[in-house]
């Protein structure tokens, strides 16, 4: 089998963690076929990435204005053609652009017969409009493919085979978390999850400026517990997001809502034997309590060996847990980290392996092996 994959948005902080994973997975599934990236100016950031993933993965480069080539060029590398070379020779395309700057890449993708994946972060309804202005044609499988739930494979990857989409939209960093902390609560009677994202408001390349003490209360509920709620149906949402002044990681405070009688070490074996899910020990066997994010994210990376520092595909959670009973449910307080960068990048790599047409029988453990994604607890009763 042979599926060349093309990113838009290359260097972006999850796109270039995806690229490498893909073309680990790709090695792994025994899929052929190129990388390749669309450039755009040659800043410093851009080529240093280039650099490392040419090295890494041989990527091979085109530029989506013709008028940079030479540009290119001139810092030493090759490249390939232009944009629309890079769309004729891309069967999928993984678009990680800034928030609405999508639609164009979108449309050339379609009018090459690409597959087109699209972040969490992008919102399908105006690229849809977009496209419409431009008078591109949606068919009823194109307007099924923008209003479908978002793509979450660990629970709907075989849905999404058979629907053979064109347009994939993958859940962000934090619905990607939601989703898989679902996956765990659903066999123990999950009615709702509500409560607080504290959603890191800087990235690591940039510099935070406000104050220890400014947090952004968020007004009305975020799009990451609605997003998830069209992959869980079953399941109510109420989850508000807040900006907080530091990096690393998001970190959920929720309150799981279970029918009927569920402990917390019910929740905690059941999160421990979900895929890319990790059990974090507020206190170990040594008596070392973790109880500060920072020290938790630096502790459980220290332990891997892994293509992009920091890369923690895993979803975090504390067992920590707090049982409150309320008339016939249970409330399960939960504390739980999302590191933006790379958590939802086994679902996009995923995402690649349903273009391609790869089985739904084998797809998670080829991922999660490829990629070294782990679940269990922390530090050393984790399987792969």
């Amino acid at each position: 089998m042979k599926s060349n994959a093309g990113f838009v948005g290359f260097d972006g902080t999850e796109n270039k963690r995806t690229v490498l994973a893909l073309d680990m997975a790709k090695k792994a599934a025994g899929i052929g076929g190129e990388l390749n990236v669309l450039l755009r100016q040659p800043h410093g950031r851009a080529k240093n990435t280039l650099s490392k993933l040419v090295r890494l993965c041989d990527v091979k480069a085109y530029v989506s204005d013709d008028s940079d080539k030479a540009k290119w060029e001139t810092a030493g590398f090759s490249i390939q053609g232009g944009n629309d070379d890079f769309f004729e020779d891309s069967d999928f395309v993984m678009v990680g652009t800034p928030g609405d700057q999508e639609a164009p890449y979108v449309e050339a993708g379609l009018a090459h017969g690409c597959t087109v994946s699209l972040m969490g972060g992008a919102h399908r309804n105006k690229i849809m409009a977009a496209l419409q202005e431009k008078g591109v044609e949606i068919s009823d499988g194109l307007k099924a493919d923008f209003e479908r739930e978002f793509f979450f494979g660990l629970e709907n990857y075989e849905t999404f085979l058979k629907a053979k989409p064109k347009v994939i939209q993958c859940t962000s960093c934090n619905t990607t978390g939601i989703c898989r902390a679902s996956l765990a609560a659903r066999p123990l009677g999950l009615k709702m999850i509500l409560g607080n994202i504290d959603r890191r408001h800087g990235d690591p390349h940039t510099v935070v400026r406000a104050s220890p003490s400014a947090v952004s209360i968020g007004k009305g509920v975020g799009h990451q517990g609605t997003d998830a709620g069209t992959v869980f149906e079953e399941v109510t949402y109420s989850i508000r997001a807040s900006k907080i002044p530091t990096t690393v990681p998001h970190t959920s405070f929720l309150d799981f809502v279970f029918e009927g009688d569920v402990t917390p070490e019910d929740f905690v074996e059941s999160l421990a034997n979900t895929r890319e899910v990790v059990v974090v020990p507020y206190q170990d066997e040594a008596g070392r309590k973790h109880e500060w994010t920072s020290e938790i994210l630096e502790a459980f990376l220290s332990g891997f060996e892994r293509p992009i520092s920091p890369e923690i595909f895993e979803l975090l959670v504390s067992d920590s847990i707090i049982p409150v009973k309320l008339g016939d449910y249970t409330i399960l307080q939960v504390a739980m980290m999302v590191e933006q960068m790379s958590i939802a990048v086994p679902n996009h790599v995923e995402s690649y392996l349903l273009s391609a047409g790869y089985s739904a029988e084998k797809v998670h453990s080829i991922v999660d092996e490829a990629l070294t994604c782990v679940h269990g607890v922390w530090p050393d009763r984790l399987s792969t």
